[in-house]
This record gives C-alpha cells, structure tokens and sequence, in this order.
C-alpha cells in the first residue's frame, strides 16, 4: 500500500470534528454504518475483480455493456448470499461506483407493480420480479410525447372476444423512447398506453406485457432496440419499444385501481388521487440521492485540491501555495459543500413525509397526496438543478486534470446529466408545483381550506407585512429568521403573481387560466422559491433536531447551512431590498458572512468529504485518492491506453495507416496541381 501524501496527512490532523461523527450522522447513526460498512466491505475488488471500474474508460460500449452485466451477477450472489434486499440492496448497488442495471428493475418496475396491481396480481408478479425470474423496465416516455402523459398515442384496445388487450403503436411517434434496460436486458415491461373500450378512449393506463421469449428473442409484433450513444449512461441499454396488434390478456392490466371486467366493464375509484404514490416514487429517489452524486464529486476536488500547489512563490518565498488557499476556490467549492449538506437534511425530511403519507393512505387517509406530488415534483427539480451547476463548477475548479477522464468527474457529471430531464422534466415539473401553490394561495385568500405543508398562507397579510429587524450576522442567520425570511419572499412573489394574472385574465381570450401562460417565467420563479423555503426549513428543523446527539459536528453544519442560505440571499438581493425586507446593511453583512464561513470550513473541508467513505474503486478518480498520490496515478492511469499499450509492444497506431504517406508526400503523387 503507498504511502499518504504528507499534505493530506496534515490536512486530516487539523480537522475540528471527529469524522466518525459526521459519518454516523451520514450514514443514518451506529447500527446503520456498521451495515453499511459491511456492505461496502462485500464490494472489496481485491476478492470481486470483476467489480473493478479502472479501465472502463478504454473499453468499446458493447463490452461496457457486457461488463456490467458480469458485475450485475455478482452483485446478484452476493444479494442471495447475503439476504440483502430494501435500501440496503439499493445502497450495494450505489456504492458500485457506476449506474447499475438493477437499479431501474428494482426502483421503477417493482415500485410500479406494487403500487398499481391488485393483490391477486401481486402474488403472480412480484415473486417472479424480486427473484429475477423476469427483468423488468418502466415504459412510459414515446418518441413524441414525455412530460405530457395524457396524449401517449399507444393504445390498449379490449378484445371481448378473447378476453384479451390489443397492445399496438399507431404511429411513428407513438414508439416507446428511453425506458432504461429495455433494448437488451428486459424480458418484461410496465407500458403505459390509452385504454380503449367499445370504441370509448379511458385514457391512459399500466399493463405489463412480455417482450422476449426462448433465447431471449423479441416476441411476434415486438420491435425492439438500442437507441443509440448517450452523454452518459452508456452501460445502461436505453431503448426503443413498438408493438404490432400484439395480444396479452386482460388480468395483465394492473388493475388495482382502475379495473377492466371480463364482460368489458371499467371501473375506477373516485378518488384519483391514489395514483400519484407510483408516480413521485423516482422523484423522491432523486431527491434522496442528490447529495450524494454531488458529494462523490467534491471529495474527488477538494482532496485534488488540496495536493495540487500552483502560484504565489516570489523570489522570498520559494514555496508554491495549495490551491484551496485560495479564496475563488473555495468559494466555488464550499458552496457547493453547503449545498451537499443542506440537501442531505432535505432528502432525510422527503424520505420521512413521504412514510407518514404511504401510512395514510394505507389507512384511507389521502390528504397529503397532493402536497406529495407538489412537494416532490419541485423539490426534484430544484435539487437536481443546484447538483448540476455545482458539478459544471467543480470540472472549472479542477483545471485541466479534471477534464481527463480518469479523474472521475466527467463521469459522475454524464451520469447525473440525466436528472434534471428524466422522471418529469424540470421545466415542467415547476409548472406543476407553482400552479399547486397559485390554487392553494387563492384558497387562503378567500377563505377555503389551504393544503397542510401551506398553512402559514392563512396569515399571508401579515408575512407581507413583515420586514427583518435583525442587526447583526447571529441574528439574520438564526434559524427563526432564515425560514421568515425565505417565507416572506415566496409568498411575496406569489401574491404578485397572482395579482397579475387577476388583472392580465380580464383582456385575455382564455380568461384566468389562459393568462398562465404569459406568466410561465413567474410562475417556475415562485415554484423555485417555495422550493428553497422549504429546503431552508428541512434543513434548520432538521440541524437542530441532532444538535445533541451530534453535538462535535453540529457548529461545522450550522456554519454550511447558513452559508447556503446566505448565498440564496446574495443572489436575489434585489428582490429583498425591493420591498425592503432586507436593507443595504444586510446585504453588506451578508457579504461578509460568506467571506467568513469560507474561513471556518477551509480546516475541515478534508473531513467533510472524507467522512463520506467513498473507496478508491467507487469514485474511480486518479485526482480523488485516499492516499493523495495523484500525479503517480494520472501517470501510471494513462499508460493504461490501449494505444500507449500498443506502443509499447512497437506498434505505433495510424502511422501505417496514414501518417507514413503524409509524412513521406506519398499522399501528393498523381495531384496535379490546379493554376488559377
């Protein structure tokens, strides 16, 4: 084992915590990261070889693909080796360091069966899904349709006959685009597609249909593929799905809710609402696991950051600086620690409503469905576009080493891309939940029930009323007064909206609802803002709410927290200071917070990353090592190159193909030369 880079070694020395803590607190507490421990331990490459990610970078996309599905089967013995299922399967399956196939089956296809198919259907399915008897992808998106699941053009069509659905792709657009696992690995999928009765379109609905049968072969009247290179995810086979007249029977419609009887009668529950549990299940996902990418990002950096010296020496002083002395640096860095942090506390809070909401339902009690589906939708959203500016930041902090593919982060940047787009684009997303909030906000106003995440808009006359009397950096960031603040904010643009779209709607042809969409900018702006109200809150609540049980690193928290709130209100200073919430002191105080917090983490940026325990293999980075030898490993990482490998055995690539004739004028013979 190499020796630790001497400067890391100090680093690690002078941290203010003691990381164990941190990593508890990450983890979820003791009995957690002993399990965790001992399921990063099973992933040891030392005893799976076949789990190695170093030399994935230098191998063609069919033998990545074949690759992950080696490491897809060990990761399978070692699931049944180990009874491994739940969170802690999804955990083994992150720490792999790379997208992982079973990921879609498990957290889309089987979430979708349990919360859409009847219990009769659930004992047929899920056995054969969770033993990977059957593989399974999510099929919903088509080639011209994604956000707006309502005009999906495949259709469904009820077969009194033969008591069977025909499943068929009308149109060129009405192909199945995207479903991840689709073009090669799955033997099964969920498809979405319009139910049609008698005639009479029901709108769209989930049916499982088989794809592939003996030998893996596509069924009679299923086309299917690869849809082609990716910006990332290109070990995950992403495909295109479309059907010809084919049949499946009617119980393969799940039929939980919504049902479909033998004499082709429909049914559906009155209350739609129960749907949306299968529908935010990825959105949730993602708002949990934001962090993490974003963290598995900034280790890589500030280790590198902290080798790598560059500048500063003069003829007194002969020693070049550490980079991360210098302040730019550590801005784009620590805000983007902050942001890791305070998502991290965001994630845990999603995680818990969305337990006591499936605990409702489970009892009949649907009245935090809407909330959830509102809440999650802009969360996601908001959560996803803050990992990706951080991690376009954190390619510019690493300087020209970072753009190398093995430093590891152009990876977690092509894998992550997706997130902003997949499971609800983000655009789209906001639109949802700044319209959630404009319904909401009319029924305070006028007196009717208001959702119960949103009650405080009762009082929206006195919110809007309020201004901060805090005079000094301790009392603009108490916790009280950041989430006042940020309330104040986002139900101030949401009034003013709301007053333009009261006044816009009186000339406008389409009335109230028409002059939404000349307010679409407005309306993503007060989504985003009830968003960071909502994360700001999360993440105090949830700080304060361990400030015993963590009490060594609970200052280094405070001090993230409010460095992510502070940034938020530096950005949009000038909406503070418009109505005079905050006046120019504030902003100047504010200033020089920042300025200070970055101070205070500077000593402990090495433990708020090493706490994370990525190994070596998960973060696949020569920049990023535990031991700090980066040079060594770019070094020895590049001879890994297929064409430096040829070179060492005499074999110079393109010299015979091509550049001999340049080079000896071969390629000029027989040219005549033209004269003007």
């Amino acid at each position: 084992m190499s020796s630790v880079n001497p400067d890391l070694l100090k680093e690690r020395s002078g941290v203010s915590f003691p990381n164990e803590e941190l990593t508890l607190f990450i983890f979820g507490g003791p009995e957690e990261t002993k399990k965790k421990r001992w399921l990063i331990s099973l992933l040891d490459v030392n005893k799976n070889p076949v789990l190695k990610n170093e030399d994935k970078h230098f191998i063609p996309r069919d033998k990545y693909y074949i690759r992950s599905l080696e490491k897809m089967k060990k990761l399978f013995q070692i699931k049944k080796q180990h009874d491994i299922d739940g969170e802690d399967w999804n955990f083994l399956l992150l720490s792999t360091g790379e997208p992982m196939l079973p990921i879609l089956h498990d957290v889309l296809f089987i979430p979708t069966l349990e919360g859409q198919m009847s219990h009769e259907q659930l004992e047929k399915w899920i056995p054969l899904a969770k033993d990977y008897a059957i593989f399974g992808c999510y099929a919903q998106t088509e080639l011209g349709h994604g956000s707006n699941v309502r005009r999906l053009e495949t259709t469904a069509t009820y077969i009194h006959e033969t008591d069977e659905f025909d499943i068929h792709s009308p149109t060129l657009t009405s192909t199945k685009w995207w479903p991840g696992g689709l073009a090669r690995t799955s033997t099964h999928a969920v498809i979405f597609a319009r139910l049609i009765i008698d005639g009479k379109d029901y709108g769209v609905h989930s049916f499982v249909v088989q794809l592939r049968g003996e030998n893996h072969k596509p069924l009679p009247g299923i086309d299917v593929g690869d849809i082609g290179p990716k910006f990332g995810f290109n070990n995950i086979d992403n495909g295109f799905l479309r059907f010809t007249h084919v049949r499946i029977p009617r119980d393969q419609m799940c039929m939980k809710f919504s049902k479909v009887s033998r004499d082709g009668k429909y049914s559906t529950p009155s209350h739609a609402k129960v749907v949306y549990g299968t529908l935010v299940t990825a959105r949730i996902y993602l708002v949990e696991r934001s962090s993490f990418a974003l963290a598995k990002a900034l280790c890589i950096a500030i280790r590198y950051s902290l080798v790598r010296k560059q500048g500063n020496d003069t003829t007194n002083n002969h020693n070049e600086s550490i980079v991360l002395d210098y302040q730019f640096l550590q801005y784009r860095l620590f805000n983007s620690l902050s942001i890791v942090y305070t998502l991290l506390f965001v994630g845990k809070w999603m995680k818990d409503l969305n337990e006591i909401n499936e605990k409702k339902i489970s009892e009949g009690d649907v009245s935090l469905m809407a909330d959830i589906h509102s809440i999650s939708s802009g969360l996601k959203a908001l959560c996803t576009d803050l990992v990706m500016e951080s991690l376009n930041d954190i390619i510019l902090a690493c300087g020209g080493h970072g753009y190398l593919r093995s430093s590891g982060i152009p990876s977690i940047v092509d894998d992550y891309a997706q997130s902003p787009i997949v499971e609800g684009d983000n655009t789209i997303l906001q639109l949802q939940t700044g319209r959630y909030l404009i319904k909401a906000f009319e029924n305070a106003k006028n007196g009717r029930p208001t959702p119960a995440t949103l009650f405080y808009l009762k009082d929206y006359s006195r919110i809007l009323s309020e201004r901060s009397s805090a005079t000094t950096w301790e009392e603009l960031t108490d916790p009280n007064e950041q989430i006042k603040a940020l309330t104040h904010y986002h139900t101030r643009i949401l009034a003013k909206l709301i007053s333009n779209l009261e006044e816009s709607s009186k000339n406008h042809p389409q009335g109230y609802e028409g002059a939404k969409s000349d307010y679409m900018i407005d309306i993503i702006n007060v989504s985003r803002a009830y968003c960071y109200t909502i994360t700001i809150t999360s993440a105090n609540e949830g700080l304060e709410s361990i400030k015993t049980t963590y009490s060594n690193i609970y200052p280094i928290l405070r001090v993230l927290i409010n460095l992510f709130f502070s940034n938020y209100i530096i950005k949009y200073s000038g909406e503070f200071l418009l109505d005079n919430y905050f006046n120019s002191n504030h902003i100047k105080i504010f200033e020089l917070g920042i300025k200070n917090c970055l101070k205070t983490i500077r000593p402990d940026a090495i433990g708020l990353v090493d706490s994370w325990e990525f190994s070596d293999n998960m973060l696949n980075s020569a920049l990023g090592r535990y031991d700090g030898n980066v040079y060594e490993a770019l070094y020895n990482w590049a001879k890994l190159d297929p064409s430096n490998l040829a070179h060492e055995k005499g074999e110079y690539i393109g010299y015979n193909e091509v550049l001999k004739d340049i080079y000896s004028k071969e390629y000029l013979k027989g040219i005549n030369r033209s004269k003007l």
